[in-house]
């Protein structure tokens, strides 16, 4: 049960409870016969404490499980989640950590967001597909998003590109792109304290495809920050991809 809901379901339930004692005191007044104001009353009494206690303590309860997941969002397409995401990029104080492609629309969106949050010493980490080694995996996407043979492998070159250029210019921070050789990864989005996470489907592209949003401080946002920490480690499974910058 949703805020929302719990909060009506508690002014009906307190509703009752009223409309019942009100009913229970004007019979002790009126004295009608049976007492049957106070029937009425006593059942409307025991209707609001019943509607109550399911609420604060049966549903509520039900609410925490999922609740320790910290998902508060689901998203129809990936693209969607733009709405949420972008605001907090511009806001983001310490780290942007993706697993992505290409991520070709946000490079010709966001060139200078990303500029502007290595200026500010924020730490940026992609992990992508190695281009260069003989990737069965990377083809097989290029396959299921219908593209043609080389278009992702060239749009991860191309990211690779645009970041070396942006740590040329930056003054304090560098993009960091490491590419792995396993399997493909669910899509990884994290700014700071929320993560977006997705799966890459057969036939569908990236931005149609649902994507979660999680907190932090939740089991989900700590099991996903963690797994992306030990494929960033991962030496054997990935290499560096960005060039290493001269020291200013």
């Amino acid at each position: 049960m949703d805020v929302l809901k719990r909060l009506k379901s508690t002014n009906v339930g307190f509703g009752l409870i009223i409309l019942g004692a009100i009913l229970m005191a004007a019979d002790i007044y009126l004295q009608t016969p049976g007492n049957i104001l106070i029937a009425i009353g006593g059942s409307l009494l025991s209707s609001g404490i019943v509607l109550l206690f399911s609420v604060w303590f049966i549903e509520s309860k039900a609410e925490n499980t999922l609740d320790n997941w910290g998902l508060t969002k689901i998203y129809k397409k990936r693209s969607e989640k733009s709405d949420d995401s972008d605001p907090r990029l511009k806001k983001a104080r310490n780290k942007l950590d993706v697993v992505a492609f290409g991520l070709t629309s946000f490079r010709e969106t966001h060139g200078k967001d990303i500029e502007t949050l290595l200026n500010k010493g924020v730490n940026v980490r992609i992990l992508t597909m190695d281009p260069d080694c003989e990737n069965v995996f990377l083809k097989q996407r290029e396959k299921e998003e219908g593209k043609q043979e080389g278009d992702i492998r060239n749009s991860i070159n191309q990211l690779v590109e645009w970041a070396n250029k942006l740590n040329k210019k930056s003054r304090k921070r560098t993009i960091k792109i490491k590419g792995y050789r396993c399997m493909t990864l669910d899509f990884y989005w994290r700014v700071d304290d929320e993560i977006y996470i997705g799966p890459y489907w057969y036939k569908f592209s990236s931005q149609n495809t649902i994507t979660y949003k999680f907190v932090s401080g939740k089991q989900g946002f700590d099991m996903y920050a963690d797994y992306f920490e030990q494929l960033w480690d991962d030496e054997e499974n990935n290499k560096v991809l960005t060039r290493p910058v001269r020291s200013r």
